[in-house]
Order: C-alpha cells, then sequence, then structure tokens
C-alpha cells in the first residue's frame, strides 16, 4: 500500500500522523507552528477535523447535551465544539503549508 508514493507495510518504517484537532486554540499562526513542529518530529501526515458546530451536533441544553465536569463543565456540546472547530476556510492555506514542508495533510469528517 502507498500513501502519496510512501510505502506502507510491515517492512516500512511508521507512517505517523499528527492530529491537529482544536490545539490552534482558534488562532490559525498556531495552526501553522503546529504544522512546523509535526514536521521537525518527524511526522509524515497531519490531520484536520472537519466540522463546526451546525455539522455535528444540535444546540440544545437537555441532559444527554451538556458536559458534566472537566474544563467544559456546564456548557453544552454546540458550545464546545463552536469553540473548537478549525475553520474551513483555513484548509487551504494549511494544505499549502503542509505542502511546504512536503508533509501529507487530510481531513477527517466526523460521520
Amino acid at each position: 500500500m502507498k500513501i502519496n508514493n510512501r510505502k506502507i507495510g510491515n517492512d516500512q518504517p511508521p507512517y505517523v500522523i499528527a492530529e491537529m484537532s482544536a490545539n490552534h486554540n482558534g488562532d490559525i499562526n498556531n495552526a501553522y507552528k503546529i504544522i512546523d513542529m509535526a514536521k521537525a518530529c518527524g511526522a509524515d501526515a497531519i490531520k484536520l477535523q472537519t466540522y463546526t458546530a451546525d455539522t455535528i451536533t444540535m444546540d440544545m441544553k437537555t441532559p444527554e447535551f451538556m458536559i458534566k465536569d472537566g474544563l467544559w463543565n456546564g456548557k453544552n456540546l454546540y458550545e464546545l465544539y463552536e469553540s473548537a472547530f478549525t475553520p474551513w476556510e483555513w484548509h487551504k492555506p494549511l494544505l499549502i503549508a503542509s505542502l511546504f514542508h512536503h508533509t501529507h495533510w487530510f481531513a477527517e469528517i466526523p460521520w
């Protein structure tokens, strides 16, 4: 098997995927830094999660949508995802940054 001409298999070195997730904290400059650091640490690919709050949940305050502990205690899932998503308009510049580093790039659609 190959990913962008990179062999994947038992006799090959591991294919390392760095997960960006919401670690950019809403700042595209942080996203660029994550790509830089991922490549510097040996990652072969960067993975983004592609969603908005509207595409993944509903803005509900019923118990099954409320977060009951941790950093997001008292918030609902919609509020969490609304603050943690990677804006779609960032995808193209982040792809270009990944290509500059010769790093593969892909986005997960959580459906």
